[in-house]
């Protein structure tokens, strides 16, 4: 009896790790399983269709690197972080020891950073067939229609949170919850890097910054006012303004090629 009910557990212990692991979408021959779709909720602290929302476009965006046959080696990786290393002026030990401070390794450093290259590869060779403006009429016309986008406010508050994790600042950036407690900051062009005033002068208020790096790990800010906003004229920043005309296009079409692709892929639910 007593070996019968032990084989009974076992089979019973089975049955639920194949249905805690289970293949709950297929997209274009990409599984994407139970046991993904809770990790990334849990990660990113999203409900479960925004977790399934991303991990269908991350199987997707693996499908066309598939299609285009793109391929990062080892070298060409080793080559990126050297390159990347020298823009920051900082050495591989330097890295390593921030990324050892932050509880990251080097190792998973190195497979995100490759993620990423082969990601920006797939975007540019997408939007390097789109048909693209590049008149100093349509730059014109796009800055009139978006003058906000090129203005830069003098004065603004903020919160600042701060975390050696980053999963937990986008996890932040996405869910708007946290149990991190924010510095309420006031920056202006005297205490304030001019790089990060521009950066938070496009953000909306109640809007959150990109999770940036800083001496103590990472850190994000919600956008709570701004003032003091200052305009320049078209001609003082018209490469500025062309490059941003440029990218919206670029970028716009990136979307509608991805909007498309969702549309006709093969993505079958089976749980």
């Amino acid at each position: 009896m007593k070996k019968i009910l032990l084989t009974f557990c076992f089979f019973a212990n089975l049955a639920s790790a194949n249905t805690i692991d289970a293949i709950a979408v297929v997209v274009d021959k990409e599984p994407i399983t139970t046991y993904d779709i809770k990790q990334t909720m849990k990660i990113l602290n999203v409900p479960k269709d925004k977790a399934l929302e991303i991990l269908i476009n991350e199987k997707m965006e693996k499908s066309q690197m598939r299609q285009f046959g793109i391929y990062t080696s080892e070298l060409e990786l080793d080559e990126a972080i050297d390159r990347m290393l020298s823009q920051n002026n900082i050495t591989l030990n330097m890295l390593k020891e921030n990324l050892k401070s932050k509880g990251q390794s080097y190792k998973d450093f190195r497979v995100k950073f490759k993620r990423d290259l082969e990601k920006r590869k797939l975007y540019e060779k997408i939007a390097n067939t789109a048909k693209v403006d590049f008149s100093d009429i349509g730059a014109k016309k796009f800055f009139e229609q978006h003058q906000d986008k090129f203005s830069i406010y003098t004065e603004i508050t903020a919160k600042m949170y701060s975390s050696k994790n980053v999963k937990s600042l986008e996890s932040l950036r996405i869910s708007k919850k946290t149990m991190l407690k924010a510095n309420n900051i006031s920056l202006n062009p005297s205490n304030t890097d001019p790089r990060l005033l521009a950066l938070l002068s496009q953000i909306p208020i109640g809007g959150f910054s990109p999770v940036l790096n800083s001496k103590n790990g990472y850190e994000i800010y919600k956008v709570e006012n701004k003032s003091g906003m200052q305009t320049p004229e078209f001609e003082q920043i018209k490469n500025e303004v062309l490059n941003a005309y440029v990218g919206e296009q670029r970028q716009n079409y990136i979307q509608d090629y991805f909007d498309k692709l969702h549309s006709k892929i093969n993505i079958e639910y089976l749980r």
